[in-house]
């Protein structure tokens, strides 16, 4: 009988270091924690600005973007856009493949992917980026590098510290 006891105790304490090894603590906002998480084991990649569109030379377009893909969720940092925010989450869209619709801000209550903004949207398919974070109606194009054999997980989660803060007003 202590036989078993101790056997129970030890396989629950070992399930629970696994658990806690597989989770990373970023927040205490639950839903962004575990897409935190979901990005740790995604795909990084480095977006170069390709061509951007006629007529938004007046606009701060910008030149690079920070791309993490995992699973049906992708997350953008960059520098600026419509809202001055300097990232963004974005959900796969079923019903058009590549494409991914952006989720709601996240700067003062928690993530909630079940609000999507389809008028701002993106599609990916792991060479080009398409997005439009300033107008609805106006993409541009972006060339992206993958970087996954370039990060070690320390990097991948010091980039990951960039979702905790949404606007860039709370940067400064």
């Amino acid at each position: 009988m202590k036989f078993i006891g101790k056997n129970t105790i030890l396989i629950f304490v070992l399930i629970s270091l696994y658990g806690c090894a597989e989770q990373y603590q970023f927040t205490d906002k639950k839903n962004l924690n575990n897409t935190l998480n979901l990005f740790v084991k995604g795909e990084f990649y480095a977006c170069s600005l390709e061509k951007k569109n006629s007529g938004e030379e007046k606009l701060k377009i910008n030149k690079n973007i920070n791309l993490i893909h995992a699973e049906n969720i992708i997350g953008l940092i960059y520098k600026s856009d419509k809202w001055n925010n300097g990232n963004s989450i974005f959900l796969e869209n079923k019903a058009n493949k590549n494409s991914y619709n952006m989720t709601s801000f996240y700067s003062k209550e928690d993530f909630d992917p079940k609000i999507l903004n389809k008028d701002f949207s993106l599609t990916f398919d792991k060479i080009k980026l398409e997005v439009n974070l300033f107008e609805k109606n106006s993409k541009n194009l972006y060339s992206c590098i993958k970087l996954q054999e370039l990060l070690p997980d320390a990097m991948k989660k010091q980039m990951l510290k960039n979702f905790l803060l949404q606007r860039n007003a709370d940067r400064e």
